[in-house]
């Protein structure tokens, strides 16, 4: 009794002092990435000894820019991944909880962001392939590629308590690889990217919010998919030199960064499906004085809501419309932290939201 007694009485002040709201808080700011050495070099320093930052540099960056610090600071682990490759094949193993060597659900139950990858080797592709394929999972066709990809991306998808970052491919420097190979790498990854992450792949259907592509291939590649002659470290050698890593590292925390703290907003309600509510935000970034330019699909009760990266709401106001009158509002957000916030515009049963970042 006296145990349930005093469990009710913390319960009752971290009410009323509203703890519980930010223990109810899912963040998706920490993570891990698995690789092996293309990976390694991008993490940093590189070995070649000429890059000047590096992926936890940018991180660190990132907080500042952002005012992150605490539990709202992004933060993130490397491993060199435990099997002796990291083929499509052997992630769609890893996944699908049928390879003996690593288990899944142990990075799942300790990272809330999971970054996976495949050796350069990816990029050999043999044919365009059939469905057939499918009997020899290790056969490096586009086909066989797209079906691993698309039974990873299924599992991930049934993870939400969880977001994942899937790279495309490593290119191949000219004289690692040929032009077919080069090319169908190409053509794999762009699908990808492009067709697959656009939830346009007709057999895969809608792209989960919970996964994001970094298409490291398209960034590394040139138009006929040999790996830039800038970021190889020498011929016969596909690893990205010192440039590459200074050219991916920001890219990598950037984009990944934006898009699992994008979907830690969904995930916690304060982001919801946008709607025919045409909604300008500028300008963004904003130092200050950030103007909304509102178009609605019908008349009635406009209401405009600005919440910061932890759910508290900081603005609400609300504007009455005739047929599809434009609104211009402003709000100043110089007396607010550096940071991202979301704004929300409803409309009857339609919403728009979106992101600010204030500098």
């Amino acid at each position: 009794m006296v145990l349930i007694m005093n469990r009710l009485l913390v319960f009752i002040i971290m009410t009323l002092l509203g703890i519980e709201n930010l223990f109810s808080q899912n963040y998706f700011r920490s993570g891990i990435f698995l690789h092996h050495s293309t990976g390694g070099n991008i993490w940093g320093p590189n070995p070649d000894g000429n890059s000047t930052t590096t992926i936890p540099d940018q991180m660190n960056t990132y907080n500042q820019i952002h005012g992150y610090t605490g539990n709202q600071a992004i933060a993130m682990s490397q491993e060199w991944w435990s099997p002796g490759d990291n083929e499509w094949s052997t992630q769609h193993e890893f996944f699908e909880g049928n390879a003996a060597f690593t288990d899944l659900n142990y990075y799942l139950t300790n990272y809330k962001i999971l970054v996976v990858k495949s050796c350069f080797p990816s990029s050999a592709i043999d044919s365009w392939g059939a469905p057939s394929d499918t009997a020899d999972p290790t056969y490096k066709s586009v086909c066989n590629y797209k079906w691993h990809w698309r039974h990873i991306l299924n599992v991930m998808k049934n993870h939400p308590q969880n977001f994942f970052a899937i790279w495309t491919n490593a290119p191949l420097e000219i004289h690692s690889t040929n032009s077919s190979e080069a090319l169908l790498s190409k053509k794999f990854c762009k699908w990808a990217k492009d067709t697959l992450a656009a939830g346009l792949d007709p057999v895969f259907g809608s792209f989960p919010p919970n996964v994001y592509v970094f298409d490291y291939f398209g960034k590394m590649s040139d138009e006929n998919g040999y790996e830039l002659q800038q970021f190889v470290t020498g011929d016969g050698d596909s690893h990205p030199n010192g440039a590459g890593t200074d050219f991916i590292a920001p890219q990598f925390v950037n984009e990944i960064f934006d898009a699992s703290i994008h979907y830690e907003a969904q995930y916690n309600g304060l982001i919801q499906h946008e709607s025919p509510i045409r909604v300008t935000c500028f300008p963004n970034p904003v130092q200050a004085l950030v103007h909304f330019t509102i178009r609605p699909d019908q008349s009635g009760k406009i209401s405009i809501k600005i919440y910061s990266c932890i759910g508290t709401e900081i603005y609400n106001t609300s504007e009455t419309v005739i047929g599809g009158d434009k609104i211009i509002l402003g709000f100043d957000l110089s007396r607010y932290s550096k940071g991202v916030y979301f704004f929300k515009v409803s409309s009857g049963h339609s919403i728009y939201s979106g992101k600010i970042i204030r500098q």
